[in-house]
């Protein structure tokens, strides 16, 4: 099943892209100096922060999902913000920056690699290594306001390995998560946004909602286990970041996941 259709193998509408009014989840990675396209420099990442907070409303990933949930009306221009992998330059570079804007966000952590780096056994040996925030920095950051979620434990091809060893994935790094930060972790991230019916139905068991990398909007008929994002690689310059609720951002996301499919990202098993 491919990520752009729901579980129970229709096209999801949220892929549909009829509407430029509708929430976005943005996703980014590292916030640094480092080649893109997981890295956002530091300086760029303002500027969008900055635009973000004057022209757009930037709302928590839980009431997003309260909204959808009771189908409720949600504000146009209403942005999400999630960082995945939970790089230490969140906590140098990121949080500063939303802080001082008042802006939340959600951090989705890989929970077994917690002060340690990115060099996960998926991980392609010439991909750049990043180191992850420690515990503490984890708990600032929960205690700062912002959301943690998980990423599971190594983050692994969820639909590569056993359901077993995916249920202990999925489970596991909710259950560590809570006990590190003793708050509620209620929301996930797919590993490079890959899923399947029985992943999806073991993350339904434990989470309230879940992100995945399928490119597009968010309708109000989205599924809470399989939410659409954006990723900021493909908003890099400022013209296109500041268009993000403009007409020719539906088009343009269209042809953004078109090539992610094209290029194999985010398909399921």
């Amino acid at each position: 099943m491919r990520p752009e259709e729901d579980w129970r193998g229709k096209v999801c509408k949220t892929d549909l892209m009829d509407r430029g009014t509708d929430p976005l989840i943005l996703t980014y990675h590292s916030i640094s100096r480092s080649r893109p396209p997981l890295a956002t420099p530091p300086s760029l990442f303002s500027e969008q922060m900055e635009w973000l907070a004057a022209h757009t409303r930037v709302m928590p990933l839980s009431e997003l999902v309260d909204a959808l949930a009771r189908r409720q009306v949600i504000s146009p221009k209403s942005v999400v913000l999630t960082f995945d992998d939970a790089l230490l330059d969140f906590y140098c570079q990121a949080a500063p920056v939303l802080r001082r804007l008042g802006l939340p966000a959600t951090v989705f952590v890989p929970t077994g690699h917690c002060g340690r780096t990115t060099r996960w056994a998926t991980q392609l040996s010439s991909a750049e290594e990043w180191p992850l925030m420690s515990w503490q920095q984890l708990r600032e950051v929960a205690e700062q306001g912002f959301i943690l979620g998980a990423h599971s434990v190594s983050h692994p091809m969820l639909t590569k390995i056993t359901p077993e060893a995916a249920l202990r994935e999925i489970a596991d790094s909710k259950a560590e998560l809570e006990t590190r930060i003793s708050k509620p972790v209620e929301f996930f991230c797919y590993p490079y946004g890959l899923w399947n019916f029985g992943v999806r139905e073991m993350v339904q068991s434990h989470y309230r909602a879940a992100c995945s990398t399928t490119t597009g909007v968010v309708s109000r008929d989205a599924d809470l286990l399989v939410l659409p994002r954006v990723d900021v690689y493909y908003l890099r310059s400022a013209k296109m970041f500041q268009s993000l609720f403009s007409r020719r951002m539906i088009p343009y996301l269209r042809l953004c996941r078109m090539l992610r499919r094209i290029r194999g990202y985010g398909r399921a098993a």
